[in-house]
């Protein structure tokens, strides 16, 4: 049989209809899904090789839709019967229109036509998309230009019939697809504008939440401009800075207690609502168009927007949780070493024992006896006096229980001509770290001073070199300038 695969234009007759009215309606009633979509087998294998040709021809990605279609499609997101469509019906509107000027058709290849008329091609989100996600996608592209992404899937007109108040995303999950020639008729493509507008048309807002306070903390300690800040900018990345802003904090998650006092007066979850007022004047172009704010990550458009935006006052609202405990914790920057003492190192049971930011112990790690640690962080308790330094991101040491030197002291790490010696170790070599695994063995750089990292015990590390100090002590390198030093607990072998 011969294949004639002609480009038609728009009032050719095509694989897809958009007409909302010409949608096909049919018989509801209810079967099992079947696993398998077979092409009839009266046609032949020729005949379904063309007729998926035209199927695979007809849907291509198309890169110059216009803003206008995009908005019309919108219009058919949510109609799942006007998104179900016939080879020989017309192609001039509907939920496709963005893909309009590519479509093709068969001529002359009467076969091809009578056996795609047989099937019913379905249009459904793809990537797992909600139907709202994706109308808003199409919103987006409307008005500001972008892409969506359409998946069509070729069902046969008798499964439709029998299912017709199923909603398209049910068929698609339930039924396979029609295989023609062995090939499934499912297929996702996208359309898009040649050009995205840079518009202004959303803000991005970014604050810390929940955050730690304490007992007989101010109140303004959590204003917008001090310790936690309140990022606003535009979709373009300009900043927006608010007008004025208003607190009020409640106790407890219910927001039902309204906190008067000008300190937190008790322990437990404090919600503080803030009211960001704008100037519209000032930002008139995007509050104009502002379609959507998204909020530490999260995003709110269409019905959502109102959750958080009031358009009549140009107000923004948030919520920050603060859990408030007894201590009062404040930091400072340090940049030194401390040092865990040696009370028996042929004993691996005498640690020196980590702690969270909140004075907890941590369980199941440690330092051991005679190690050497960079901190760059002191905090003490200003109701205890307690001092602790941090070790790694959330972990810290109590002042009491290591010494403290700043960096550029000598705390026994070796001094400022560093590791000397080096030499090449065989291929093969490794250095074994004796347990428990909660063990922390310190690292130090060729400069002879504490890294940042440490190894945890239990462990086993290639080496390829070897070094020693001005003190005669054995090192071991286990990165590119990472090294551990030979003592208790290191075995190289």
């Amino acid at each position: 049989m011969k294949k004639s695969l002609k480009y038609s234009g728009l009032a050719a007759a095509t694989l897809i209809a958009v007409a909302p009215v010409a949608a096909p309606i049919f018989n509801a009633s209810s079967v099992v899904p079947t696993a398998e979509q077979k092409a009839d087998a009266s046609y032949s294998k020729a005949t379904q090789e063309d007729a998926y040709n035209t199927f695979d021809a007809t849907f291509k990605n198309y890169n110059n839709a216009t803003q206008a279609d995009f908005v019309y499609g919108a219009g058919f997101a949510f109609l799942n019967p006007s998104n179900r469509y016939t080879y020989s019906a017309e192609l001039l509107n509907g939920i496709l229109r963005p893909l309009h000027p590519q479509y093709q058709s068969m001529i002359n290849d009467l076969d091809v036509v009578a056996l795609l008329n047989t099937i019913v091609f379905v249009v459904v989100p793809a990537d797992g998309q909600s139907i709202s996600e994706w109308r808003d996608d199409m919103l987006a592209a409307g008005q500001h230009g972008g892409s969506v992404n359409y998946r069509i899937v070729g069902l046969p007109m008798s499964t439709i019939k029998d299912h017709t108040l199923w909603s398209n995303q049910q068929l698609v999950k339930y039924f396979e697809p029609v295989e023609l020639n062995g090939k499934p008729l499912d297929k996702t493509v996208y359309a898009k504008t040649e050009v995205a507008q840079q518009e202004i048309h959303a803000m991005n807002i970014n604050f810390e939440t929940p955050v730690d306070g304490y007992v007989g903390q101010n109140k303004s300690d959590f204003g917008t401009t001090g310790k936690y800040p309140i990022s606003i900018k535009d979709n373009l990345g300009n900043k927006v800075d608010p007008q004025n802003v208003t607190s009020t904090f409640y106790n407890g998650l219910d927001l039902a207690t309204i906190i008067n006092a000008s300190t937190l007066p008790k322990a437990g979850t404090v919600v503080q609502k803030m009211t960001i007022k704008f100037n519209r004047n000032e930002y008139n172009d995007l509050f104009n168009d502002l379609d959507q704010i998204t909020i530490n990550g999260e995003t709110y458009s269409g019905g959502l927007l109102s959750k958080v935006w009031d358009k009549i006052g140009n107000t923004l609202t948030l919520t920050r949780v603060i859990n408030v405990g007894l201590d009062n914790w404040s930091d400072s920057d340090v940049n030194g070493v401390v040092t865990t003492p040696i009370k028996d190192m042929s004993d691996n049971n005498i640690v020196t024992h980590l702690y969270d930011g909140k004075g907890n112990k941590v369980v199941g790690r440690a330092l051991a006896q005679g190690s050497d640690w960079y901190t760059d962080t002191k905090r003490v308790n200003n109701n205890t006096g307690e001092v602790m330094y941090r070790v790694s991101t959330n972990e810290w040491v109590k002042a009491a229980d290591v010494s403290y030197a700043d960096k550029d002291t000598d705390v026994d790490t070796g001094d400022s001509s560093g590791l000397t010696n080096i030499t090449d170790l065989p291929a093969g070599s490794k250095v074994s770290l004796d347990g428990p695994a909660g063990f922390v063995y310190s690292l130090f750089t060729t400069d002879g001073k504490a890294a940042t990292r440490g190894l945890a015990g239990d462990t086993a590390w290639l080496t390829d070199k070897q070094a020693t100090d001005k003190e005669g002590n054995t090192y071991y390198c286990v990165s590119t300038d990472e090294w551990i030093k030979n003592g208790s607990g290191v075995n190289f072998g």
